[in-house]
């Protein structure tokens, strides 16, 4: 390898680590910096709940969890705070630079090839964005570039454990992103073709050899995951559960390949209510494996069923992820890049510029034998990977610096043969890249810049999350002017309302949300409780049980609906219908069993009735989920000393 310069790792490392403090400087006044959504949320919650709970306290992982446990270790050591996260991807960040600069001057020996991909990384927009941002890419891009340097550098050794450490990278790289496995083959495939790169020729034996080593160190990290979730959560699940619903959202008949849209529950899908579809088409409650397998029979129904359809969704995803445009997934990138001073001027060097040098890089590559064939391969497979799937702008960034050591790759070539660029021979080349700058840049789908109503409906999320409702409000009614029928706005505004004592409002405001979308559980059981405030308790149950009708795990309903109920018991059992009293009061205790006012209420029905046998279970079972249940203890006592009276309900 070309000596490593300390300066040039100084240099790219010093930019990368500058540019993106200032980012996140500047960030930090911003509504998302502390209001997290959608993925960001999901990871910010895991993490504070690993520290709350424990490691190790989920069932079988719905998503790979190595980057959930990185945010809970750096919260963990930082009260939580969510500047020093952004700092400690400040630095993920850079690494990310160093390692395109080094792995950049590994592959092709070129200190100008290795400066351009390093520079770059350090400056290109979209990689400071996501290190800004609380997901999986600011973890997953560096842990991809380590595997492929440590591999650079041990392919040929001699000694076998070497290969442990490219395989153990992998392996952090797929429970952060199990995409990461689909590389496992050119690695694997790269050794046993390999010729005379370690001396004396090799045996098909050991080269069989050298390849499980490198499996097995894959398999060290992963392992411990798929125990958590065999023998922990009870399910064995290689490392996640999130693949069949993706696969799913990706290849079906209402699929655009670029949105996370889920049939029959639009883009705003839970993993509860998922998991019910699939237990609703299977008749029964399936394992989280078993729902994944379903939604991927799902897709793969799809795609036999459908050949046309699939194949022109695939050549749809397959432009997408080539086309200069992001798509953006949480949050509005065109919307939200002026938040900050620095980000519009980042985002002049981007994907319209790197992909057709890059694709460019990777067909003078092919040719010329500029690169390792194993690399060459790792763009084309991990794109694979992503439109299996759909197209989002945080699924592509991984190949960005794989496509910058391409990019320094086509620079050095048009400027080494700036002389003879327009000769005969070089024609073709010319073209190729005219056509790579249009095909990149021109696109007979038409995709959407930006999403004007999802990103001010995203930001009226983020005020709701700091308090700020007048704020929210705005946000929620600029949304509105672009599109009267975005789903979850009107139920926002209602819960601004809410918030504001405008109950009235409120309840107007919910109403709107399910005209639009009748199966709005969250619409009804919002209502429920503006009812149950009022003292209408049966309206209030009717409203919850439509709610759980459409979300039978929709536990707020629930609780909510058992509450519901015991104010009816009670009311019943002041009226002296005592029978009635204590079949409400059951009904209360089915839907919540932890609530110990509901047992004791049960047994004191019960005890009236007669039953005294059937109120000694249920007041123990009160005293075991209050131990300091006073009222319950001592009429525990009345019913052992053969003494019971006129004890009142309690509630």
């Amino acid at each position: 390898m070309k000596r490593v310069s300390i300066v040039d790792v100084a240099l790219v490392g010093g930019l990368a680590f500058l540019v993106r403090l200032i980012y996140v400087s500047q960030l930090a006044g911003t509504p998302f910096f502390e209001s997290p959504i959608v993925d960001a949320e999901f990871h910010d919650a895991w993490a504070r709940n690993i520290i709350e709970k424990g490691i190790g306290h989920e069932g079988p992982f719905f998503r790979a969890p190595l980057y959930s446990y990185f945010l809970a270790f750096i919260y963990h050591l930082t009260n939580e705070s969510y500047f020093a996260a952004r700092l400690a991807q400040t630095l993920l960040g850079t690494a990310t630079a160093i390692l395109t600069f080094l792995l950049g001057l590994e592959l092709t020996k070129r200190r100008s090839v290795a400066l351009m991909a390093g520079v770059g990384s350090a400056l290109y927009g979209m990689l400071i964005y996501f290190d800004g941002e609380l997901l999986v890419e600011t973890l997953f891009v560096p842990l991809l570039l380590s595997t492929c340097l440590a591999y650079a550098k041990t392919r040929a050794k001699k000694k076998l454990t070497y290969l442990l450490l490219p395989g153990f990278l992998l392996g952090l790289a797929v429970i952060t992103r199990p995409s990461a496995l689909i590389l496992t083959p050119i690695f694997l495939i790269d050794i046993l073709l390999m010729k005379h790169e370690i001396g004396a020729q090799e045996t098909t034996v050991g080269k069989l050899i050298r390849s499980f080593a490198l499996f097995c160190g894959l398999l060290i990290p992963i392992l411990p995951v798929t125990w958590h979730n065999a023998f922990q959560g009870g399910d064995f699940v290689l490392v996640a559960t999130s693949g069949g619903v993706n696969f799913y959202i990706g290849n079906n008949t209402e699929s655009d390949g670029l949105h996370s849209h889920l049939p029959g529950m639009g883009s705003n899908w839970e993993v509860p209510a998922a998991s019910m579809l699939a237990y609703q088409a299977e008749g029964r409650v399936l394992k989280p494996s078993e729902v994944s397998s379903y939604f991927y029979r799902k897709g793969c129904q799809f795609i036999s069923g459908h050949p046309w359809e699939a194949l022109k969704l695939t050549l749809r995803k397959f432009t997408a992820f080539w086309n200069r445009l992001e798509i953006s997934n949480n949050r509005d990138l065109y919307f939200f890049e002026s938040e900050t001073l620095i980000m519009p001027y980042l985002r002049f060097f981007g994907f319209w510029l790197v992909a057709p040098l890059g694709l460019f890089g990777f067909w003078l590559s092919s040719r010329k034998k500029l690169l390792p064939g194993w690399f060459i391969w790792i763009v084309p497979m991990y794109m694979l990977g992503v439109i299996a799937f759909f197209v989002t702008a945080r699924f592509r960034i991984p190949v960005v610096p794989f496509l910058l050591i391409m990019t320094g790759i086509s620079i050095t070539y048009l400027l080494d043969n700036k002389k003879n660029l327009f000769k005969r021979t070089n024609l073709i080349d010319l073209a190729v890249l005219a056509v790579l700058f249009a095909f990149v840049n021109v696109s007979p789908y038409n995709f959407a810049e930006s999403n004007a109503p999802h990103a001010h409906f995203s930001l009226g999320n983020a005020f709701m999350k700091k308090g700020d409702l007048a704020g929210a409000e705005k946000a929620y009614n600029w949304a509105l002017k672009y599109d009267p029928d975005y789903p979850l706005v009107h139920l926002n505004l209602g819960v601004a309302a809410y918030r504001e004592g405008d109950l009235k409002k409120a309840e107007s405001e919910y109403l709107l949300e399910l005209a639009i979308n009748p199966e709005n559980a969250m619409a009804l059981n919002n209502l429920g409780v503006l009812k149950f405030e009022a003292g209408q308790y049966e309206l209030a149950q009717k409203y919850y049980e439509e709610a759980l009708n459409l979300q039978p795990y929709f536990s707020d309903a629930r609780i909510n609906l058992a509450e519901s109920l015991f104010k009816q018991g009670l009311t019943k059992a002041a009226e002296n219908r005592i029978s009635e009293a204590a079949v409400i009061f059951f009904r209360a205790i089915q839907h919540n069993g932890d609530n110990a006012l509901y047992h004791y209420n049960y047994a004191l029905a019960m005890g009236r009735l007669g039953y005294l046998d059937r109120a000694l279970e249920f007041l123990e079972r009160a005293i075991e989920i209050s131990p300091d249940f006073s009222e319950a203890q001592q009429l525990l006592m009345q019913l052992k000393s053969s003494s019971w009276d006129d004890t009142q309900p309690s509630r």
